[in-house]
Parts: C-alpha cells; structure tokens; sequence
C-alpha cells in the first residue's frame, strides 16, 4: 500500500487523448489511471453500492471507448471529478482511493527475518492485559506475527476458556478434523505425531489441505515432565538464502508441486504445491514444508534427483541449530505464529504434557489486521 495518512487531491490533467488521467496529491505524488478504471472505479451512489460497496456499474457493456473529456479536485480536494466524452455522467472518486489503492509494491508491514535466530532483546511477546484492553494491544500482537512471523502473550490464565476466549479475539476459529479448538495430551486421538511425546522436526502444519491455514495458537495449559521445549525456524529466511546461494534448488523448490496427505478412519486429505510459493512480484508468500507428511510421488528421473537436492537442502538448513529458535513454551504463555511462513516442531518429553490450541485461516488474520488499523487512523486523526 502506498497511503502514508490523509491525503488531498491538488490537480489533475487528461492525457493520451482522454485515455489517462494523471491525478497529483497533496503530499507531492502523481499517479496516473486509465480513465477505463477511473470509470470502472466511479464511487457515486448508482455505481457503488452505498452499503454493501460491491460495484454496480458495468463498464464491459458499454459500445464507445472510455476517454475523459475533463477532470479536476472537487470537495477541498477530497474527491476527483471526471466527466465523460460518450456519457452523461460525473464520477467522483475519493482521494483515500486514489492515493490508496494496491499497485503490487511492498506489504504494509516489512518482514524482520531471523536467519540466526537471534532475538537479544528477548522474544517478542506482548501482554494479556494490553492485548485485552483494546485495539492498540491486539494491534501490537497481530503486526509482530505479521512482521517477525510469531509473537508470544504473557500472562494468559492456563485454561482453555481463556485460550479459546484470546483466539476468538483475533477472529472465528478454523474448523478442521481436529475440531475448531484441541485440548490434547499425548493421547493417539488423531494419527498424527502431535498427540504422541515423541520429538516433531521442524514442518508448517497442514500440508494436506488446499488452503493451509494462515496461523496457529499454542498454549501449554499443564506441564509436569521434562523436555518438550518449542523449536520456531524461520523460514521465509531459509527460502532467502536459497535464492542467493543456491538458484537451481530454489528454482526447482517453487516450481515443484510437492503432495501431502493425511490418513485415519474414514479420512484421506491430499494436496499438493511447491514448497516455496511466490507471488506475483516474485516475493515469497508461503513455504509448506512437512517432511512427515510428504506423500509418494516419482517424478522423472533428473527432475526427481533435482528434487532431492532442492528438499534436502531445504531440510538440513531447517536442521541447522543455529536456525532453531528453542524455548519453553509454558502455562500462561501462548504462542501465535503464521504457519505459512514459521516452521514450528518440538523436542521429545516426559510426563504430563496438555496443549490447547487452534487454527485461522489467513484471509481472517490479514483482516483483523486492516480493521484495527482503519480503527487506530481514526482515532490518530
């Protein structure tokens, strides 16, 4: 997003014959629009649904082409007005639009890698009172996990009505084949190594679904044992690396579909897709990466020993110690991390071990986000 606070449209020009519109603001910007998206865009009442803000107008059946006949500020410069060659009609767009909109460049929030993992400050964690107390406070909480990949929350009663209560604050729990909300032990209730004190490398969670979800509660709620320390990985840190020092592997890492499955009574989830996932702009969006859960695949012969290389590479670097970030996760702290970014595992215990937990899907989380930043502009202005 390009929008760094309130902005006001100072002038505008039609170009390229009433193709283009170059809109300059306030702050010294200049952008230029297509008038077909100006038009396509238009935020008056019988173009834009008032309330629902769901897109009224059709630009696609109109016979003549889209050009502007003439544009300028309107409203002390809140909004742009552009009349039209072919049609009786006056758009307004406001500037929050214009000086807004995405055009694909940086996140709002820059990512903190930690290839070291190092955090000499101490790990990032914010309060259960501060996020309890308002937008500020779960602000703060959502935009480190969207920032560092994880944050922690101190203080947290060790209850599952106080963990479901905190998780449900963020937004509506996933629901999947382990409920919408797990209070497990190392009990064998699903087929999976979660609910056994067995040692888990290193894995996002999840692989065998076809939309993984976005991220992840933990809360140690009993502990009596020892060992079953939290191992966190980053990485979006790992897959960096990769690209600079290792380009076949991460060539082959972001074009090969990998599948996942997941297997018990009555249920068999597959799915498949790179282990690293870019966007549009080449950036990455998502690493899904379970070695416990990677189904059989043959691929042919030279793409399958580049696939070896690329996975085991990938595999030994998340192995590193050096990458692991190791630490006790226990009653009163609850951990929340992105699960399309931080590989999560844990080393093996002994004893009492009881764990609550549960699932967002990502488009919730990003949400949540956008909503209490709206939320904290109004009240800075």
């Amino acid at each position: 997003m390009t929008q760094a606070g309130p902005v006001a449209i100072a002038a505008a020009a039609v170009l390229d014959d009433g193709a283009i519109v170059e809109v300059r603001f306030s702050d010294g910007r200049a952008r230029r629009f297509p008038s077909l998206w100006l038009r396509d865009h238009c935020e008056t009442p019988d173009c834009l649904h008032p309330e629902t803000q769901q897109r009224l107008v059709d630009v696609f059946a109109f016979d003549a082409p889209v050009l502007a006949a003439g544009a300028g500020p309107a409203e002390g410069g809140r909004t742009l007005r552009v009349v039209w060659r072919s049609e009786d009609h006056e758009s307004r767009l406001s500037a929050d639009l214009l000086a807004g909109v995405d055009d694909g460049g940086a996140p709002e929030t820059a990512r903190s890698l930690w290839p070291d993992a190092a955090f000499p400050d101490g790990l990032p964690t914010v309060p259960y009172a501060a996020v309890r107390a308002g937008d500020a406070g779960m602000l703060d909480w959502l935009e480190t996990v969207e920032r560092v990949g994880f944050c922690l929350v101190d203080g947290v009663p060790p209850t599952p009505d106080a963990t479901r209560d905190l998780a449900e604050r963020i937004a509506y729990l996933r629901q999947t084949i382990f409920g919408d909300f797990w209070d497990a032990a190392a009990n064998m209730e699903h087929a999976d190594t979660a609910y056994t004190p067995l040692a888990i490398t290193p894995h996002t969670d999840s692989t065998y679904s076809i939309d993984a979800p976005g991220l992840q509660m933990f809360h140690v709620i009993e502990f009596d044992g020892e060992g079953g320390e939290s191992v966190l990985v980053d990485a979006f840190a790992i897959a960096e690396d990769v690209r600079r020092d290792h380009p076949e592997a991460f060539a082959a890492l972001s074009t090969i579909p990998v599948p996942a499955r997941y297997l018990e009574d009555g249920v068999h989830l597959e799915a498949r897709r790179p282990v690293i996932r870019l966007d549009a702009a080449g950036r990455v969006e998502q690493v899904s990466f379970n070695h416990h859960d990677r189904a059989p695949f043959l691929l042919p012969e030279a793409e399958q020993r580049a696939f070896y290389d690329a996975y085991g590479l990938f595999h030994r670097m998340a192995s590193e110690p050096a990458r692991q970030l190791v630490f006790g996760l226990r009653p009163g702290g609850v951990l929340l991390f992105d699960n399309w970014r931080t590989l999560h595992g844990r080393l093996a215990y002994s004893g009492r071990r009881r764990l609550c937990g549960a699932y967002h899907n990502r488009e919730d989380f990003e949400s949540r986000l956008r909503t209490l930043r709206r939320s904290q502009a109004r009240k800075a202005a």
